[in-house]
């Protein structure tokens, strides 16, 4: 949902709420506050068809608002009960990871700063894919997502309980490559976060599952919590039903599988994760039970990492944002049929938990957060400066495509960044521009380098490398970083368009000439077979590739080739090496032919185009790693 359809929605629920005129609204308002999430709650439910909502509200020790909206299970008429029924939080268990690990370094049993090789069983390269040496990763790294691994998103979640693998073989198998230098970047990380759960159980010799239920949800009290998959036996009857919507239906999907399961598998309720706001809250304490000390609470809750003075950042796990000029420690949390959020703000001690069990509500959450915040955290009136435009002539340093660093560059899935590629561009009136994922938003200029929203005030920081916007720094844990000309979808496109188009005539022209009558004239029989075999197998790659890409699976809007254990764009590359050796022998054979005047100049000419495009080709396939 854009921003504006955010904006009316925030309106309307105030509308619905119970007014108080001019005066400031109060979380000690039940009434209000009850009003306020009935009225932005009914709005949702209608607008994203959710079928089910939970919501807790927290304010210093205490659970200030808690409630549930509509269905666990539609067909089943069962409601949703904020105790007892279970939502899957998806990244919102990283937080358990973060814990665990901050409460194995105040034991001494880890070190924030240690070298990760040292506690695990299995190697972590020592060098970037680019072949620099590389610092080690520390367990600092993982906490704050800078330890500068790529993005893998196949096999982040799976189908099937026989798709799973051991936390360790999955780490083994998926294991990404390192693109940046340790604390250089922001780059989200799954697989960063999986590492950290790993090394909790190498240290421990527990499975992380087991520590967590025996370190953390036992002394918070949540007993209807767990990252066991499948939910044990006793909660599967409380645990809610996710659902996309179709044909004017909400249709029921599968359970999702997180290999990685310590970044993504937790199952809870509203309540319990009421508990643990009230915990990071209290700073470690939960009633007489601590889960932290307070000296380390404070430490993880700090500002570990931000790539501009002026921009959030991160803490050990929590991620950074201001809203009103409010300090937010927050995680969202996205399988493909629930979507969650949890916010904390410190200085407030007040923490906001809302689940959905429906596909696309990810906007859902964050216009709750900002309507939550508009009503009772308003920004002070502050006189500010307002953005300006770039100065004239030097929109050409940030026109562009970029991509996130939270990207795939060394594996056959590279391919699908050209289609999640930002848009940058500067506007008749010299605002900066940047478009992506059908939203579109501008900013004005308020100190070198540095940019504001001019809708929602969201600042970013700008890096220049002689002279051209180098990298794109956001809120968040991430950054665009510019593309080279070569490596965006209309080169692609182009590219790939052109040489289907010759190829297809090259066919057509050959099974014509094949038709006519021999004639006594050299037949360039081998060049063309070698020839013919290239055309038809790299038409049967991009048959598999399209075939694999439109078989979507509609409960995660994403094809399943990424959702199995072994998918198609692992097993292709014994295909593209054969189209890389048929391309190798069109190269002698061209070479052969033009030494040897074989053939008529035309056929050579011909050839040695095609042999062109098999070259070209064969980069193509080089760049996004299908060799």
């Amino acid at each position: 949902m854009t921003r504006r359809l955010g904006a009316v929605l925030v309106l309307v629920c105030f509308m619905l709420t119970v007014s108080a005129g001019a005066a400031a609204y109060s979380l000690d308002d039940a009434v209000d506050v009850e009003a306020f999430f009935d009225g932005i709650f009914a709005i949702q439910q209608r607008q994203y068809k959710v079928p089910g909502i939970a919501v807790a509200l927290v304010k210093d020790e205490e659970v200030l608002f808690l409630k549930g909206y509509g269905y666990a299970d539609i067909t089943a008429g069962v409601n949703v009960d904020p105790e007892l029924t279970l939502f899957r939080a998806g990244s919102n268990t990283k937080i358990l990871v973060w814990t665990a690990v901050m409460q194995l370094v105040e034991a001494g049993v880890l070190d924030l700063h240690r070298d990760i090789s040292e506690y695990l069983d299995f190697q972590i390269p020592d060098v970037l894919d680019s072949g620099i040496q590389a610092p080690p990763i520390t367990l600092h790294h993982l906490l704050t997502h800078t330890a500068g691994f790529e993005e893998v998103v196949s096999e982040t979640i799976v189908l099937e309980e026989s798709e799973l693998r051991s936390l360790r073989e999955y780490l083994e198998a998926r294991m990404p490559a390192r693109v940046a230098l340790p604390g250089a970047r922001l780059a989200y990380s799954n697989y960063g976060a999986a590492l950290a759960g790993y090394i909790v159980e190498c240290v421990t010799g527990m499975p992380f599952y087991e520590y967590v239920e025996e370190h953390i949800f036992q002394p918070l009290e949540m007993t209807n919590s767990t990252l066991r998959q499948p939910v044990p036996l006793e909660m599967a009857p409380y645990l809610a039903q996710g659902y996309r919507w179709s044909g004017g239906k909400h249709i029921p999907g599968a359970f999702e599988y997180i290999p990685a399961y310590p970044a993504g598998s937790l199952t809870s309720s509203a309540l319990d994760m009421a508990k643990l706001m009230i915990a990071h809250l209290q700073l470690g304490a939960y009633g007489e039970n601590r889960i932290l000390e307070e000296e380390t609470a404070q430490l993880m809750q700090s500002q570990q990492f931000t790539n501009h003075q002026e921009l959030p950042g991160m803490a050990y796990g929590f991620i950074e944002d201001y809203v009103n000029g409010w300090r937010i420690l927050e995680q969202g949390g996205d399988t493909g049929l629930f979507h969650s959020g949890l916010y904390l703000i410190p200085e407030a001690q007040v923490g906001l938990y809302v689940v959905y069990n429906m596909v696309g509500t990810g906007g859902a959450r964050s216009d709750l957060f900002q309507a939550f915040m508009d009503r009772y955290f308003p920004a002070a009136e502050e006189a500010e400066a307002p953005p300006k435009p770039l100065a004239p002539g030097t929109a050409a340093n940030y026109r562009g495509t970029y991509y996130s660093t939270r990207s795939n560059f060394t594996m056959p899935e590279s391919i699908a960044r050209l289609f999640q590629a930002y848009k940058v561009d500067v506007d008749e009136e010299g605002y900066l521009v940047i478009s992506a994922y059908g939203t579109t938003a501008r900013y004005g200029e308020i100190s070198p380098g540095l940019f504001q929203n001019l809708e929602t005030g969201n600042k970013i920081a700008l890096t220049f490398r002689d002279g051209k916007v180098a990298a794109i720094h956001t809120k968040g844990p991430q950054s665009l970083i510019r593309a080279p000309w070569y490596d965006t979808l209309l080169v692609v496109a182009v590219v790939l368009g052109t040489a289907v188009i010759f190829m297809v005539s090259t066919l057509v022209a050959w099974l014509v000439q094949a038709g006519r009558p021999s004639r006594r004239r050299p037949r360039f029989g081998l060049q063309k077979l070698v020839g013919t075999l290239f055309i038809l197998g790299f038409f049967s790659l991009l048959i598999i590739l399209v075939r694999a890409a439109l078989d979507i699976n509609p409960d995660l809007q994403a094809p399943r080739m990424f959702m199995q254990a072994s998918g198609t764009l692992d097993n292709i590359t014994g295909l593209a090496r054969a189209l890389a050796v048929l391309a190798g022998a069109m190269v002698i054979l061209t070479l052969a032919a033009l030494w040897r005047n074989h053939g008529s100049g035309w056929m050579r000419f011909h050839y040695f185009i095609l042999t062109l495009v098999a070259a070209a080709l064969t980069w193509m396939m080089w760049h996004f790693n299908f060799l």
